[in-house]
């Protein structure tokens, strides 16, 4: 109880709770003197303060980096007569300050016996009893005029150049402006990657209403009085919250039934449950990459799936698996990620600067140059985690982080976890381990078929489930799941009647935004190359496998090489044709069949946030298409030179240059094999067994060593394999027909400009063939 005269007010801060009184001002920073530490690079020494001067007053003291409240920098002092949400440093990621003042005695009324203490505030949002927060959307409000707004408009962008300033990363420098048409107020947006959205639906150039919401990347903007100003969110309006969540599939098989929570900025909740509990699936939902069935879900006051392209951004999804390249540093797998997913218009600097904030909050700025093959498990994990910070998601939603830890790294992870709540985010965590859940806010307890068993503090259990023993709890919550959800309904219905949920509302997902298409395609091509030079064994295999295949190419007995077959060895000519186009399948298909299967879940994260199928694709094709170019003029250079050059080729002059076309343009070819069957493979383990049998067809349906011409059937199926054409234009190139008397009369082999152009096009025609069906199964992977 406050004595009469002092006023009280609650500071909290990376979660823990602090009341000050009025009796002296309260210095916030960095220094140890000051009233309140706060250990991050962002604070000052001595950044801000908190004093009574007929009201609780929060004043910047002239610190490096600022004090940001809803995005906005604060050069006044704030009077802080309700509860208000600060950050230190920065406006995504610097510390969370929540300044809650006390009501003096005069103002307090005598409270009910079961109002919670300040301590125990967080846990008391596990339960969601009232609908679902629907923002208005005012289509019959009167049209905003105008008056403010000078006749070149007013630019939005993320620089201060631009009269409204956005401070975030994922907003363009200029990304739009507000301008007079004849209506009235409207705004245009500038080309921006990321995107203008009015009420939730992405706009190119629309008529403003007042009242209106304008969200540029993370941060909403409300149309007041002929312009926008930073919108301040009710406090049902604040965090996640689920509402009566239901997922069904196959018309009536239900995997979650009627799921309700509650979440604020600044909580850590961790999902648990018995396998077949719809853990996944419901984070899933949460995500918004499945719809729910019924019930609504809702982020920062709106409905998370009617408004999801508006939303999307401020949701981070870390899955299972690790979502990095090994063979890279950290650092280099940031800065290609954050080229992924930041605007073009980050610079370099803007990009490292954004990096080295997110390793600082991570702990990992010293492990920045290390290779993420040489990490621990717990430092992979929050490698990954970095991932999804670049862009400042405010919903972190983590799959089994703790998955394969040991039981150190296991309290690692968590101690992270609960550090990246305490930053201000609504953190959400899917795990099977109970060791550390004391660190959460609460626990959301499934049972088999979806079922709520328990949702509150996980100090509470016991109480409600009559045990402390998680083991003796899942097997409980197992075996009976329809018993537990009866008890959990009726534990509800004592605190408060809750109405029936309000029916989904689902809007189109939309494309997620991205960066231009060659921009993609240079990033991704310059990291697979940095790929293949990181990975010595790798690149040690490629660099010797040219010179290998052509040395076996030496072995074929005789002299005449390309030329007329001696008596000695009448075949000659034939079999190194058959060993250079088999080394050109063999070097094609090697280099690529393993990529795509091995980063899928790269892939799949990467395309959930921008990148295109198409750009993904083609830059790989053109790396691999490069290094098997390489590889075919040193096989042919060994060849050439151990066995002599050919004649004069069918088009091109030198026999020699025509006869590397054709190779080359075989091993390009079966690059695209090699892709498909990587996108194809299940695992890795399935690779290899692919790539022999196919190399082996390749052998069979080439036609140099097994005769195939007019064989029903063999015939026809030859002409899919890339071997057979090859083998073709190079048999054209060096006439072997003239130069092999037992030679099958091939019509395809013949020396003559129209045979050999038909035998490359048709190389072509296979090779874009087999890339235009490997990017449809990547895109039908990634609607899955």
């Amino acid at each position: 109880m406050n004595k009469p005269g002092v006023h009280a007010i609650t500071v909290r801060i990376h979660g823990v709770d602090r009341i000050f009184d009025s009796g002296e001002p309260v210095t916030i920073g960095r220094a140890p003197e000051v009233g309140l530490t706060v250990d991050s690079p962002w604070v000052s020494r001595i950044h801000a303060e908190l004093s009574w001067q007929g009201g609780w007053v929060f004043a910047d003291r002239h610190s490096t980096n600022g004090v940001f409240i809803d995005g906005r920098r604060v050069v006044q002092p704030v009077r802080v007569d309700a509860r208000v949400q600060l950050r230190l440093g920065d406006p995504a990621s610097g510390p969370l300050v929540v300044l809650t003042p006390h009501r003096s005695r005069r103002e307090r009324s005598p409270a009910p016996a079961h109002t919670p203490t300040p301590d125990v505030h967080k846990t008391m949002m596990a339960s969601t009893t009232q609908r679902p927060p629907v923002r208005h959307r005012p289509s019959t409000a009167p049209i905003s005029a105008p008056t403010r707004i000078p006749p070149a408009g007013l630019s939005i962008g993320r620089t201060g150049e631009n009269q409204i300033v956005v401070d975030d990363v994922l907003a363009s420098r200029r990304h739009a402006r507000l301008v007079r048409i004849r209506e009235g107020l409207g705004i245009e947006d500038l080309g921006s990657v990321n995107g203008t959205f009015v009420n939730g639906a992405r706009t190119r150039r629309t008529v403003l209403r007042e009242g209106d919401i304008v969200t540029i990347g993370k941060v909403d903007l409300v149309v007041a009085g002929g312009t926008v100003r930073y919108r301040q969110r009710a406090p049902a309006e604040t965090g996640l919250s689920l509402h009566g969540v239901g997922f069904v599939v196959e018309g009536s098989k239900q995997l979650l039934v009627d799921v309700s929570m509650g979440a604020g900025p600044g909580s850590l909740t961790a999902m648990i449950g018995p396998s077949g509990a719809g853990k996944s699936t419901l984070a899933r939902v949460i995500a918004g990459s499945a719809n729910p069935s019924c019930g609504a879900v809702t982020f920062e006051g709106r409905n998370l799936h009617a408004e999801y392209p508006a939303v999307r951004s401020r949701i981070g999804l870390v899955p299972q698996e690790d979502v990095l390249h090994r063979q890279l540093t950290v650092r280099q797998a940031l800065r290609y990620a954050a080229e992924l997913r930041l605007p073009p218009d980050t610079t370099t600097a803007d990009r490292d600067r954004v990096i080295a904030g997110v390793l600082a909050e991570l702990a990992l700025t010293e492990h920045a140059d290390t290779r993420v093959d040489r990490l621990s498990g717990g430092q992979r994990k929050r490698a990954s985690v970095a991932l999804e910070l670049l862009t400042g998601p405010s919903l972190l939603i983590l799959d089994e982080p703790t998955s394969g830890l040991d039981p150190a790294l296991d309290r690692q992870v968590m101690a992270m976890l609960r550090n990246l709540a305490d930053a201000g985010r609504v953190v959400v965590v899917v795990t099977h381990s109970v060791t550390h859940l004391d660190m959460c806010d609460q626990v959301l307890l499934l049972a088999p078929g979806g079922k709520t068993a328990y949702c509150g503090h996980p100090a509470g259990v016991g109480a409600a489930l009559g045990s402390s023993d998680w083991a003796e709890i899942f097997t409980r919550v197992s075996a009976d799941p329809d018993g537990v959800f009866a008890a959990y309904r009726a534990r509800e219905a004592r605190g408060s009647r809750r109405p029936a949920p309000a029916p989904p509302r689902v809007g189109p997902p939309g494309r997620p935004a991205h960066t231009s298409t060659g921009r993609q395609i240079s990033t991704v091509a310059r990291r697979q190359l940095r790929l293949i030079l990181a990975d010595r064994g790798y690149l040690t295999f490629l660099v010797v496998l040219p010179f290998v295949l052509g040395a076996l190419s030496l072995v074929v007995p005789g002299e005449a090489g390309f030329g007329a077959a001696g008596p000695g060895a009448p075949t000659e000519p034939a079999q190194v044709m058959v060993l250079l186009i088999l080394g050109a399948c063999f070097m094609g298909s090697a280099l690529s069949v393993r990529d795509l299967v091995g980063e899928r879940t790269i892939y799949h994260r990467e395309r959930a946030v921008g990148l295109l199928p198409a750009a993904y694709l083609f830059a790989k094709s053109i790396v691999f298409g490069l290094a098997a170019l390489v590889q075919s003029i040193v096989l042919v250079g060994i060849v050439v030179a151990g066995k002599g050059a050919p004649g004069p080729g069918a088009v091109i002059p030198s026999g020699s240059i025509e006869l590397l076309v054709d190779i080359a343009l075989t091993a390009c070819c079966c690059v695209m094999v090699g892709l498909l069957l990587s996108a194809l493979a299940r695992s890795s383990d399935q690779v290899m067994p692919l790539l022999v049998v196919t190399v082996m067809a390749q052998l069979v349906m080439c036609g140099g060593l097994i005769p195939v011409t007019d064989r029903a059937v063999l015939d026809q199926l030859s002409w899919l394999f890339p071997a057979r054409w090859g083998f073709a234009a190079g048999a054209s190139t060096v006439d072997l027909r003239a130069h092999v008397a037992t030679v099958q009369p091939d019509e395809l082999w013949q020396h003559t400009s129209e045979i050999w152009l038909l035998d490359v096009a048709i190389l072509v025609v296979l090779g874009t063939a087999f890339g235009f069906a490997t990017l449809r199964h990547l895109r039908l992977k990634a609607q899955r």
